[in-house]
């Protein structure tokens, strides 16, 4: 009897250390690493620089169809709104080339671009048909 109650406690210590161990093992996995859009979601006010000027704008991001996509509506200061989509992995925004409609200029304009989120804010680096814009905001 006496050997088995030792051969049940070194059964139980050893689930014990493996349970530890997965625990250890599962809080050390880089989570900064996976395309969670939801690190980006949210509304950013801040400044869009363009050729021409510099004017307030709204960015408000929405996630997606799938865990690293993200919908970004833009509105600006002098009434401009738009809608770009792009990818997320970790910290890193993508803008694939794509067509984007401003219905208060009437124009369709081809977008690409990128950006990165810092803490609160965002930079966004893109073009419409060649020309750059930078908006740069805080949630």
């Amino acid at each position: 009897m006496r050997n088995k109650i030792l051969i049940s406690s070194a059964t139980g210590l050893s689930l014990m250390i493996i349970a530890v161990a997965l625990v250890i093992y599962g809080s050390s996995c880089n989570k900064s690493s996976s395309n969670n859009n939801a690190d980006f979601t949210g509304t950013y006010i801040g400044t869009l620089v363009t050729p021409l000027l510099t004017e307030g704008d709204t960015v408000i991001i929405t996630a997606g169809s799938t865990s690293s996509a993200v919908v970004m509506y833009s509105k600006t200061a002098r009434g401009s709104t738009y809608t770009i989509n792009g990818t997320v992995s970790g910290t890193t925004l993508n803008i694939p080339s794509q067509l984007v409609y401003v219905a208060s200029l009437n124009a369709t304009y081809t977008t690409t671009g990128g950006g990165s989120l810092n803490g609160s804010t965002i930079t966004i680096n893109y073009s419409f048909s060649g020309n750059s814009l930078t908006f740069t905001g805080t949630k």
